[in-house]
């Protein structure tokens, strides 16, 4: 098997209980060298609420968005976005590069079966935007992994969440409308919404607050780089 972002050989050395016991076995579709250059978030004093690294208990931002809108962060993220992480989404999103969803694949199933929800929905693509990439990146990147639903439907913002800074971001107006398939759902299950990217906080919550408002009261955000 060979890295899907460098081309480089991967070699899958199996765990003795991995052989044995038939516990299952997790490909891996990023090298060693690739690896090397993420930068892991658990385990750096996370904000319990928005998984922001190398504070102590609940962060500013969170503080305010509470303060603010009534409404609890709960979301967890695995990478920090560096340099890495930007050349990847360029190369995926911007360039299309679809067999880059699976490039993560590893470390998403595992925080996968470690964590269960009811639902998994996710944050759709705008119209514009599916017909210009021809496939949706963020349901892309999930859909080996979870049961995906479609349960929000987003409109075409005024421009790009990559070309906004972030007092723009967080002054977003709500974008999202929930489908009638969110009918088919109980309003004590427990939901996860899950993204590309954590920066503001504004999309996510944004869509956090779609469900919370139809009476949804356990919901979860995650995503995979903040």
């Amino acid at each position: 098997m060979n890295c899907l972002n460098c081309g480089a050989q991967i070699v899958n050395n199996l765990k003795v209980k991995e052989i044995f016991l038939f516990k299952e076995i997790i490909p891996d579709y990023i090298c060693n060298l690739c690896r090397s250059q993420l930068a892991p978030l658990t385990g750096r004093n996370n904000c319990p609420r928005c998984f922001k690294t190398d504070v102590n208990g609940i962060c500013y931002d969170c503080q305010v968005w509470e303060q603010k809108h009534n409404t609890i962060n709960c979301h967890e993220a695995l990478f920090e976005y560096n340099q890495f992480i930007h050349s990847y989404f360029k190369l995926y999103k911007r360039y299309g590069d679809v067999l880059l969803a699976k490039l993560f694949y590893r470390d998403i199933k595992k925080w996968s079966l470690q964590n269960k929800f009811d639902v998994v929905t996710y944050i759709p693509a705008s119209k514009n935007h599916l017909q210009a990439r021809g496939f949706d990146p963020v349901y892309e990147l999930y859909s080996d992994i979870f049961d995906l639903k479609r349960l929000l439907n987003k409109i075409d913002a005024d421009k790009p969440q990559a070309q906004k800074n972030r007092l723009e971001r967080l002054q977003t107006p709500q974008t999202f409308s929930i489908l009638p398939e969110i009918n088919n759902f109980q309003k004590n299950q427990k939901i996860l919404i899950v993204d590309d990217i954590y920066t503001t906080g504004r999309t996510l919550m944004h869509a956090h607050d779609i469900f919370f408002e139809a009476g949804f009261k356990n919901i979860c955000t995650f995503s995979l780089s903040r």
